[in-house]
């Protein structure tokens, strides 16, 4: 009975070293929650009494859609806010003035597309609703949404009543940094302890990151050596932006190896090149609709075009879908002819949505 005890507590320690390994890290401060609050621009603080976040309008009355802007401090209550935490270690959700049941929310769910703005909403628990907060120091934040962007001033270097919150991709300007300050002091608010580190499931399947593999077309493993995925042209001219990707009889060319690493503050896999310096897949034109084609683009941090998951169907062979939910497949789904191209389509089943990742050292198909 003991030994098997003992077995069980080995199995549950190796299953949360591996659970950690593969996790994908981010960073944020520990907040205080329950805790009225007020955010002004770093524009402003210290300076004067404007910038400071409120609901649109002002009132007392909430109404779902009403965009978050900067005013003028005032005792309105719908400048205070309330931070609890949220189903994910290391996000909040931000209660705004005195009714508990909305949240401040990214318009619409559009996570990933700057310029969307900040409103009030109800509370649903979706990841438009969860906020990561950076301390950059004396009280000063970057605020971060669950997709990696930061929340910020519509008009960069204004601080007159009415100017919009959006979000935007990450960068450093003062338009981009808020002061936290306690409700009732005007001081400061600084976070309890370090910032912390949390852990975010890779979303889909958990793959190795240390391969160098080739991959080829279901319909074609195991019949022949045809259908292996490349970006199209020969050596060295594919090692060029914009060169498209398609399949090809295996050979020699660099252009068909590739390896996978995980994204920045994300779930996501980036998948490399693995003969080039800087190349990976890219969604053409940041494009994510239905026929969106892949290419070889230069490797952008937290770029959304540029990040995928996988999901393991079994015995080597696997569905690779870019963050959006759209699969990765092959344009004609008739055939496997050389230059076929692939492309982003809706989920769906088909043998030409699926795919085997084969190790280019030992020719095995690489299992999670």
């Amino acid at each position: 009975m003991k030994k098997f005890l003992f077995l069980n507590f080995l199995t549950l320690l190796i299953t949360l070293f591996i659970t950690n390994t593969f996790a994908q890290s981010f960073t944020g401060s520990i907040m205080p929650t329950h805790k009225k609050f007020l955010i002004q621009s770093a524009i402003s603080y210290n300076r004067n009494n404007e910038g400071f976040w409120e609901r649109q309008g002002g009132g007392s009355s909430v109404n779902k859609g009403d965009n978050i802007r900067i005013w003028t401090l005032d005792g309105a209550e719908t400048k205070r806010f309330t931070l609890v935490e949220s189903s994910q270690k290391g996000y909040y959700e931000i209660i705004c003035g005195p009714n508990t049941g909305y949240r401040v929310d990214v318009s619409g769910g559009k996570l990933s597309q700057n310029g969307t703005n900040i409103q009030i909403y109800t509370k649903n628990g979706t990841e438009s609703q969860k906020f990561l907060f950076r301390h950059l120091g004396n009280g000063k934040y970057k605020i971060f949404t669950k997709e990696g962007l930061i929340v910020n001033l519509k008009t960069a270097g204004s601080s007159n009543n009415g100017n919009n919150i959006q979000i935007w991709k990450d960068h450093d300007a003062i338009h981009n940094e808020w002061y936290i300050l306690d409700a009732v002091t005007k001081k400061p608010i600084i976070p309890e302890g370090k910032n912390m580190i949390g852990s975010a499931p890779v979303k889909g399947t958990k793959m190795p990151t240390e391969n160098r593999f080739y991959i080829q077309s279901a319909m074609n493993y195991g019949r022949n050596q045809t259908g292996f995925l490349e970006f199209a042209g020969k050596d060295p001219s594919w090692n060029t932006t914009g060169a498209i990707m398609d399949v090809w009889t295996k050979d020699n060319n660099p252009n068909k190896l590739f390896r996978i690493s995980k994204t920045r503050d994300a779930e996501y896999y980036t998948i490399h090149s693995a003969s080039s310096t800087n190349g990976v897949m890219d969604c053409k034109d940041g494009k994510s609709d239905k026929g969106t084609p892949l290419q070889l683009w230069t490797i952008s941090e937290n770029n959304h075009a540029q990040q995928f998951y996988f999901k393991h169907l079994g015995n080597g062979r696997y569905k690779i879908y870019h963050r959006s939910g759209k699969v990765v497949c092959l344009k004609d789904n008739k055939n496997t002819n050389n230059g076929n191209r692939v492309h982003l389509w809706d989920d769906h089943n088909a043998i030409t949505t699926e795919w085997y990742l084969i190790d280019s050292s030992t020719g095995k198909l690489i299992m999670p």
